[in-house]
């Protein structure tokens, strides 16, 4: 008898090895499309990466508009959560967060658990360092060492970002949010640059800085890490108060959907600060016609874990029906 059945045996084979050649080039695609290559750019230096889950990467970078002595922590990093199916080639929105002082990105997630509370969630998470005590402001007294956030938030972090992942590149796919000092710099930075953010949200923070219980928040704290008082807004008397303000911008936030949370535990004296300060800005975009959302959360008092869990989580749904998203 001829043979053929070594034949066929051999291209049975053949197309075997194929196919196993094929189904692992693809999955070495697919574990290449999951993690993308965080390059330099727009200011900032990529110097390490490193992925923490198949989600979360912390991105350190350097970039001279911020000196490490600023910080929290002894390393600058960004920190960077995909969405749980990330495609690549589909752009997402990007939610930007922003801690409360004396904290840094890792609160969003080492206390608030930020990549569980976007668990499903078309939407890219960035948590970015917003200093010790930085107030996302370019500081008028430098003298401990630049401090120029405004630059690194808005001219740097968003156009590097959108270079390094495929985002909606537009206000329509952005919103910024913060706790505490995080959300003044959330709302300051809305205010100041309406055209980037099309949701802005503001927990337990204050957003007047010409109150006197705003000020001595901003300037009391400063000498525990050896900066000037006249570091973020200069002098009482310098024009630098009036024009970081959002109190006196917020008819930028007449585009912007504009949320302010506070808790209710009163016995938390700074929470009970941040709730008078924020139901009084609530009070005032009111007046001046501006629409905004005012939550209350129960027994919450001035921590982040308890803004992202229930905050953020809350405002997840209403943020897919305020942005663009896939």
């Amino acid at each position: 008898m001829p043979r053929p059945a070594p034949r066929r045996r051999a291209s049975a084979l053949v197309l075997a090895l194929l196919a196993t050649l094929v189904s692992g080039v693809a999955a070495t695609t697919a574990t290449a499309h999951a993690a993308p290559a965080f390059s330099s750019g727009h200011g900032i230096e990529v110097r390490n990466v490193m992925q923490t889950t198949p989600r979360t990467y912390v991105v350190n970078i350097h970039t001279p508009s911020v000196d490490t002595r600023a910080l929290a922590w002894t390393y600058h990093d960004v920190v960077v959560t995909l969405p749980s199916d990330y495609n690549p080639h589909v752009a997402y929105p990007v939610l930007y967060l922003y801690h409360g002082r004396a904290q840094g990105p890792g609160n969003w997630h080492n206390e608030a658990n930020i990549e569980a509370v976007t668990h499903g969630y078309p939407i890219i998470t960035v948590a970015a360092d917003a200093g010790w005590a930085g107030w996302g402001t370019n500081w008028v007294n430098q003298s401990a060492g630049a401090q120029q956030w405004d630059r690194f938030h808005l001219d740097e972090l968003i156009p590097w970002v959108d270079q390094n992942l495929n985002t909606i590149r537009a206000r329509e796919g952005r919103a910024v949010a913060g706790f505490s000092m995080g959300g003044f710099v959330a709302i300051r930075h809305a205010t100041h640059r309406p055209w980037l953010f099309r949701m802005a949200i503001g927990m337990s923070g204050g957003y007047h800085l010409e109150d006197q219980r705003m000020r001595a928040a901003v300037t009391g704290p400063l000498p525990q890490k050896g900066l000037p008082l006249d570091g973020p807004f200069g002098a009482p008397w310098d024009g630098s108060w009036g024009f970081n303000n959002p109190w006196h911008r917020v008819g930028a936030l007449g585009g912007v959907h504009t949320v302010l949370y506070a808790g209710t535990r009163h016995d938390d004296l700074l929470e009970a600060q941040a709730h008078r300060l924020t139901y009084e800005f609530h009070q005032h975009l009111l007046a001046n016609g501006i629409g905004n959302s005012w939550m209350v959360e129960y027994d919450c008092g001035h921590w982040i874990e308890c803004a992202a869990r229930v905050g953020i989580g809350r405002e997840l749904p209403v943020m897919m029906d305020v942005l663009q998203h896939p």
